[in-house]
């Protein structure tokens, strides 16, 4: 009979694998939610930053393109100091200054594009397509980065779950490993059973140390890319929902909804408009200029209105117009062929991510059924051990089982809930179902 049984011991273990040493974290301090964690990305994060500035530079685009339109008004003067003064004298004492020694002038010019091959206009609307996709890219990096935190915040969390996991087994390991010297001094255990548990002991420590650390350098990590001051208790994340449909839905779902579709459906469009825009150089160019110009020389005129109209025909420009028409179109060829390979990729990667759910939701099955029947085992090893029918081997097996079944099960669980954010994403939904992006938005333009 065992003067010091292991049951106290196995029913802190077994209650503790069994919540998973979630419920641990879960009761203390403040807590964080990834979506806080997401909003404080989005809020800090430079590559939204980035992103904002390159709205603001197309705006400025914007602008621009339209100026080109716009009339052009200037105000001219001038003051001109000669060496000496020239004079006509038509008779003897009638003459009049031609150039005086000090001479001034001033015009109001304005001038305006009538015709100009509706090169202005394409290209104020190849301004507003870079806009539109502007705006496009900054969701799309929204949506990269949350996916980005997302996999940032599950990691962490499986990691300081899995650290929870180790401490409680480190510390049942020794508790082990004193039960054991205390019956190898009453000659019930062997010194081969003591130097096991000794040696379990060291490579529960070891593991323990490991997991710690990976865990820190995840929450900072975390830290870093969320650009939060401080993150409390990371909040367990519940089922994200996942779209209905098989896989052929899903890449037609994903075909629509895609924002780079979408931003594809842009670049198509302002590069057919640039095609147009280089054919403009061979069509006419028409302009005119008003113009009201005074100055203190008497000739030929001390003051006069005019209106001027230009017209250009071009003949010849030694083939840089046809150069740069062949440019446009093969440009408008590559975004064509970049639609091929976007929609293949795409495809790719909705059947990735809704495979990989499938085979994340059985993992997660399989994990916890491994956790129960370690768990269950752990106990039947534990009974035979008090009553002398299983070894000190039998009963650390049992219980490297349950530890790494349970450290399996966590990771399990959150890898279960990164496929659902990522099949979420693959198919242009927001990664995120409680988050509202389009207050974010709005934030942000205000």
């Amino acid at each position: 009979m065992n003067r010091f049984p292991a049951r106290t011991l196995s029913v802190t273990l077994i209650l503790v694998l069994a919540a998973g040493a979630a419920a641990a974290q879960e009761t203390t301090g403040p807590k964080t939610t990834l979506k806080e964690l997401v909003i404080s990305a989005l809020d800090t994060h430079e590559r939204v930053e980035v992103a904002d500035s390159e709205i603001r530079r197309a705006q400025a685009d914007k602008k621009l393109a339209r100026s080109a339109i716009m009339p052009r008004f200037d105000v001219n003067g001038a003051y001109t100091f000669y060496g000496k003064e020239v004079a006509i004298e038509l008779s003897p004492g009638e003459s009049f200054v031609i150039q005086p020694s000090q001479d001034w002038s001033w015009s109001a010019d304005l001038r305006q594009t009538l015709f100009y091959g509706l090169r202005p206009w394409r290209a104020k609307n190849i301004a507003k397509l870079n806009y539109d996709i502007a705006q496009l890219d900054r969701q799309t990096v929204i949506n990269n980065l949350t996916l980005e935190v997302a996999a940032a915040f599950l990691s962490t969390r499986a990691a300081e779950d899995g650290v929870e996991v180790r401490r409680v087994a480190l510390e049942e390991i020794e508790k082990q490993l004193h039960v054991a010297e205390r019956r190898y001094e009453v000659g019930e255990a062997t010194i081969a059973d003591v130097a096991r548990w000794r040696a379990e002991v060291a490579g529960a420590k070891q593991a323990y140390v490991v997991a710690l650390g990976d865990a820190t350098f995840a929450r900072k990590s975390l830290g870093r890319l969320t650009g939060a001051e401080e993150i409390g208790t990371l909040e367990q994340l519940g089922p994200v929902p996942i779209p209905a449909g098989d896989s052929e839905t899903l890449i037609a779902t994903a075909y629509e909804d895609r924002l780079e579709m979408k931003t594809l459906a842009n670049q198509l469009e302002a590069a057919g408009l640039w095609v147009k825009l280089e054919k403009g150089a061979w069509l006419p160019e028409l302009d005119a200029s008003a113009q009201y110009f005074q100055q203190k020389a008497a000739f030929p005129s001390q003051g006069w209105a005019s209106l001027v109209f230009r017209l250009k025909v071009p003949i010849y420009d030694g083939g840089v117009t046809a150069a740069n028409v062949a440019k446009a179109k093969e440009d408008v060829r590559q975004v064509e062929l970049l639609d091929q390979t976007l929609r293949r990729t795409i495809a790719d990667q909705v059947d990735s991510a809704s495979i990989g759910y499938q085979a994340a939701d059985a993992a997660l099955d399989a994990a916890r059924e491994r956790s129960n029947a370690a768990r269950e085992a752990y106990r039947q090893v534990e009974r035979a051990f008090r009553v002398g029918e299983a070894s000190s081997v039998d009963l650390l097996d049992a219980t490297t089982e349950a530890t790494d079944a349970e450290t399996t099960h966590i990771i399990a669980r959150a890898q279960r809930e990164f496929q659902a954010i990522s099949l979420r994403h693959a198919i242009g939904r927001f990664p995120l179902p409680d988050l509202d992006y389009a207050d974010f938005d709005a934030r942000t333009e205000e």
